[in-house]
């Protein structure tokens, strides 16, 4: 099973423009799209059994977008749905593939398309009328092509009507072409308002928007359709993918039935200081609850006999510790020549930021190049102190980085990591300093080095 790509909505343009340089007729593709937008509809609806025709509203935009949701409508009255057709531009500013499907929809059903122009106090009042009625919205106003600038004048006062209809008829389906209008296709900003959709319908593979907050709340379910474009169209931009549980599993290593503990993951785990056993006792227990054979804890020699009543099934091996009861850079001898027995290391959780642990999980990370997992204090004491020059000529190969969004901020020395920005960022942390990055969050990204 292969991971599920991801790209920014604003190379699509390129990738329809070069497929369709290769020979794939653009027609067909916007026929492709709207027919699997009207598949989705119908399916949804005849599982919901309606005793009576299903109505429908559909507000299309001036762009392929919009020639999308013109196709789904023609499809959808085809079938015997009864659906209203508004388009917010006028004809003269459509695309030239939206104008060849709205015409072939105005010619099967002329007297149910209407350009909505606000200022027409007869048509908004239709468009209101319609919306009180409609068993479903299909918002294809604004696609992929929309980024940066708020969406303002009578854009933005009909998509705040769609809302308002939603929030008044809880049962009002509301259904999205490619990304939720007002939702920036390349990394998820909301530019002023959005529709909030129950699902969208996106083409190809998910777009950044779709999966980066805050525009993920607006998405609903999201399914995605082949138009019939190749992959090796979108192969060649960026390397973001999407995992799913069984591509998971798929590659998590099986365990022979005969395997023993030290065949399994023989772990060492650097943690914990005065006051802050937990986050040790956590990471060790994590690691056993992953399916990890043996768990060793180096910890500060006065917690030993804490963490040896707490953790029945760890290895806990006490070394000199500092006045504030954490970790001494005197033991890294000690702890180097500990480490060459695992197969891997943690370091970081409740470590401290004592100058003198400091100093040891720095000599650590020049010394052991097994893969290592740094977190919590062991990323401030390699970021902390903002030497950035110096963390840069480590070799940190075998490093994998777990920060959480205002970790990630130290180490880039930023501010704030503005939410829409997480998968941009963690790809420059990854680059900068030669690493794998998990960034923690509602959404968590990983990124390594090699710009994946």
């Amino acid at each position: 099973m292969k991971l599920k790509r991801i790209l920014k909505g604003s190379r699509i343009a390129e990738i329809d423009s070069k497929a369709i340089s290769g020979g794939i007729d653009s027609k067909l593709l916007m026929k492709n799209a709207g027919s699997g937008i009207s598949k989705e509809i119908i399916s949804d609806f005849e599982n919901k059994k309606l005793k009576r025709a299903v109505r429908g509203l559909v507000v299309c935009g001036s762009g392929n977008n919009g020639g999308d949701g013109f196709v789904a409508a023609k499809d959808l009255l085809d079938y015997g749905m009864r659906v209203i057709v508004f388009h917010i531009s006028p004809v003269k500013e459509f695309s030239p593939d939206s104008l060849f499907y709205f015409k072939k929809l105005k010619a099967g059903r002329n007297n149910d398309v209407y350009y909505l122009n606000l200022e027409d106090k007869k048509i908004s009042s239709l468009f209101k009328k319609e919306l009180k009625k409609a068993d479903f919205v299909l918002d294809a106003i604004f696609g992929t092509g929309l980024h940066g600038k708020d969406v303002y004048g009578p854009a933005n006062e009909i998509i705040e009507s769609i809302k308002s209809a939603k929030e008044k008829n809880r049962n009002l389906e509301i259904y999205s072409v490619d990304i939720p209008s007002g939702v920036d296709s390349d990394n998820g900003r909301v530019l002023g308002t959005a529709v909030r959709a129950d699902k969208t319908i996106t083409f190809g593979c998910k777009k950044i928007g779709l999966v980066n907050y805050p525009g993920a709340d607006f998405t609903g379910e999201i399914k995605v359709i082949d138009i019939g474009i190749p992959e090796k169209y979108y192969s060649k931009y960026e390397q973001i993918f999407e995992p799913d549980f069984r591509w998971v599993a798929e590659n998590i290593p099986l365990k022979e039935s005969w395997t023993h503990k030290y065949k399994v993951g023989n772990l060492l785990v650097i943690a914990g200081s005065a006051g802050f056993t937990g986050a040790a006792s956590m990471t060790c227990m994590g690691a056993l609850r992953c399916g990890a054979g043996v768990v060793t804890l180096v910890c500060p020699r006065e917690l030993n006999s804490t963490f040896e009543e707490k953790l029945t099934e760890v290895i806990t091996y006490p070394v000199k510790q500092t006045e504030d009861i954490s970790l001494h850079i005197d033991s890294l001898n000690e702890i180097l020549g500990l480490s060459d027995r695992f197969n891997a290391l943690a370091i970081g959780p409740g470590l401290s930021r004592n100058p003198s642990t400091i100093c040891l999980v720095r000599e650590l990370l020049k010394n052991i190049k097994k893969p290592l997992v740094l977190d919590a204090d062991g990323l401030y004491a390699l970021y902390g102190p903002r030497d950035v020059e110096s963390v840069k000529k480590l070799d940190l190969t075998n490093v994998i980085i777990t920060p959480h969004a205002g970790e990630l901020s130290l180490i880039m020395g930023l501010g704030k990591v503005p939410l829409e920005d997480r998968i941009k960022i963690n790809l420059e942390v990854a680059a900068k300093y030669r690493l794998i990055s998990v960034l923690k969050g509602a959404k968590t990204v990983i990124s390594d080095y090699k710009g994946t």
